[in-house]
């Protein structure tokens, strides 16, 4: 039984396999990506590469990491004006094996990288976007909008720059107008105050632009709702959170009702805040709701008793 063991065990191991180790007389060799070298996965010894030529390279395991994201590069993405798909010549006048190259040399790899970078911003789109986006990103930084939105925003400020609409029009205004319409298409509360106050335009400015990418561009915007107003209100208020939930609560019984039909919805959603800031015992008063939600203190009262007028019947709010 012994001798049919051993013979097994010589059977399997073949001394003269190029992924064979000495030290521990196993087939565990293998090549590290990371430290490039062949090392044993059995006992860790570095095998040297002088005893190594090309016809025994087929016989090791090589391993890889296709998840490592460093050997990757960044995504592809709309929010770069080269979509993530640059090629960058490096600044460092040195080989892949950290030698300064020859004078000769250096002055062909400046000259590669002259014509490199006059042919990714060789038309006035390719400049104009390169400036756009940047301040895409940091207003959509600012905003704390997720990358979805900002991917949205510059796929339309791309098919307005395309258009040429850009010409002879302010680049900060297009940028804010088409981060609106982002925010607007993915249901994101931000006002045209909000943007302006980050874009460091006037609220004015940047409605003539965003009514200038509705017409040229023919895009669909979903009209704001009233819980969306609901939010936005709550949140400038610094409302806490079990006020804004009866408000929602609120709001859509009222909507079940009919009551919000015709009415100004920024006006409903004041109401249905002020109303659910009594129930939870947050004091805040009526001046402060209108003002936020740039309404009269008149409609808020008259929207205020018109939601009362049911918890008689239905006690929709109980105060």
């Amino acid at each position: 039984m012994e001798n049919s063991g051993e013979q097994q065990k010589s059977e399997k191991i073949n001394p003269k396999s190029p992924s064979y180790c000495d030290q521990c007389e196993k087939e565990s060799i293998i090549f590290d990506n990371s430290a490039n070298e062949f090392v044993c996965s059995s006992c860790g010894c570095v095998i040297n590469n002088e005893l190594l030529n090309n016809e025994n390279m087929q016989g090791y395991i090589v391993q890889s990491d296709y998840n490592d994201r460093a050997r990757t590069g960044m995504p592809e993405s709309l929010a770069v004006h080269h979509k993530g798909l640059s090629t960058l010549i490096g600044m460092g006048d040195i080989d892949a094996r950290g030698k300064a190259l020859q004078p000769k040399q250096k002055m062909e790899i400046q000259r590669l990288r002259t014509w490199n970078s006059r042919s990714q911003l060789n038309d006035s789109v390719s400049r104009n976007l390169e400036k756009a986006l940047k301040y895409l990103n940091n207003f959509g930084d600012k905003l704390s909008v997720n990358h979805a939105v900002i991917e949205s925003a510059a796929y339309i400020y791309r098919k307005a720059a395309i258009k040429k609409l850009a010409k002879g029009r302010s680049t900060i205004g297009l940028v804010g107008a088409s981060l609106y319409a982002a925010c607007r298409e993915a249901s994101t509360p931000k006002t045209i105050l909000d943007i302006s106050e980050i874009c460091n335009i006037s609220s004015k400015e940047l409605m003539a632009h965003y009514k200038l990418i509705l017409n040229e561009l023919e895009l669909n915007i979903p009209a704001t709702k009233g819980p969306d107003y609901v939010t936005i209100i709550c949140n400038r208020l610094k409302l806490s959170e079990k006020t804004k939930r009866e408000a929602l609560q609120i709001f859509s019984k009222v909507e079940q009702k009919g009551i919000s039909i015709g009415k100004n919805p920024r006006a409903i959603a004041g109401a249905v805040i002020y109303l659910a800031s009594q129930v939870c015992d947050e004091f805040i008063r009526q001046v402060e709701i209108c003002q936020v939600a740039d309404i009269s203190t008149v409609s808020l009262r008259k929207r205020c008793k018109e939601i009362k007028a049911l918890t008689e019947v239905d006690n929709l709010v109980h105060i």
